[in-house]
């Protein structure tokens, strides 16, 4: 198994929501992805949550051309983003991976504890991973245990 970097650049900016002013544009971030690179530190996390697509169709264009085992991409499933279908999960990830130009992911991760036992099921079942009953109920302890209140104002609680 590689070890993965110890410092992940986070891309959650990149999605221009407004959080860290508007003026964030790909000429603008460009000499920040390049100067990471330039110093190994090459673990992108993004997620379509940040700008619903946006920070990963930005980061795509700059991984694009490079060798694909130059770097590393964390990206994340948001349930909010999904609407709650029953395929929702499979079909955001043909979706990021669309975006992002990518035929695999190297990190990939709930992006909050809303339905987290039932996404990361979802997750184990498109892994064909198994999990034991043990191994769900703990999930499950864990997140009723967290009593967070995650949802932001573009959010839709899960029902």
């Amino acid at each position: 198994m590689n070890t993965l970097p110890k410092i992940a650049l986070g891309a959650w900016a990149w999605g221009n929501d407004g959080t860290f002013g508007g003026n964030l544009t790909a000429d603008t971030l460009r000499p920040i992805f390049e100067a990471g690179m330039a110093h190994g530190l090459n673990l992108w996390d993004t997620a379509y949550a940040y700008g619903m697509g946006t920070s990963e169709k930005v980061l795509a264009g700059f991984l694009k051309g490079l060798p694909r085992e130059s770097y590393l991409v964390s990206d994340k499933f948001t349930p909010q983003c999904a609407n709650g279908r029953p395929t929702a999960m499979a079909d955001m990830i043909g979706l990021q991976l669309k975006l992002m130009e990518l035929d695999r992911f190297d990190i990939y991760w709930i992006h909050n504890v809303w339905g987290a036992p039932h996404w990361t099921e979802e997750a184990a079942r498109a892994a064909a991973i198994t999990l034991t009953a043990e191994e769900t109920a703990e999930l499950e302890s864990v997140a009723s245990s967290l009593d967070l209140n995650v949802i932001r104002f573009w959010e839709k609680e899960m029902k």
